[in-house]
């Protein structure tokens, strides 16, 4: 009876602790619509994760935090509740990367366009006219949740062009 007592006194201290910590941020999988109810922390954790898309992948570091916000919206829309408190949760236009709506627009169009992502000829390359067909759907997205995405867009081509002129120049002299 003792060894049958020290085996569920482990077996219960296993579970209470396995238990009490829960999901973990570094899981690859996204989380449940359960975990918006029950672990609104684990949410903010597995959306801050630089393991997950979108937040993980070529995000300023200046727009982190908007990331990560815009990912819990996009998973808890019945958590989350608009305030003029934060501007980062709902003061900032659509098209600005650091309010969190430009996110959960991310997410929604990475929802709707990521099938087209990747080989879809299958030749092996992820080719020039596969990254139009995927770009061209989530422009349509962005732009269907957002109207001043498209002009934002283009001033950021824009400016980008002017960077890369200026660098050319700089280089030249």
């Amino acid at each position: 009876m003792k060894r049958h007592g020290a085996a569920l006194i482990v077996i219960a201290a296993v579970a209470i602790l396995n238990l009490g910590l829960g999901p973990r941020a570094d899981d690859r999988r996204p989380p449940s619509a359960e975990s918006c109810k029950t672990e609104l922390g684990f949410i903010f954790d597995w959306c801050e994760s630089r393991a997950h898309w979108p937040c993980g992948i070529s995000v300023e570091d200046e727009d982190r935090a908007a990331c990560q916000a815009g990912c819990v919206m996009y998973l808890c829309p019945e958590q989350i509740t608009c305030t003029e408190l934060d501007p980062i949760w709902c003061g900032t236009p659509c098209e600005d990367p650091s309010g969190a709506t430009f996110w959960r627009n991310s997410n929604i169009s990475a929802d709707r366009c990521d099938h087209l992502m990747g080989d879809q000829d299958g030749n092996g390359e992820w080719d020039s006219h596969e990254f139009r067909a995927w770009r061209d759907c989530r422009d349509a997205v962005m732009t269907e949740r957002c109207p001043a995405y498209p002009a934002w867009r283009e001033q950021q081509i824009q400016k980008a062009f002017d960077d890369l002129l200026q660098e050319e120049a700089g280089s030249a002299k």
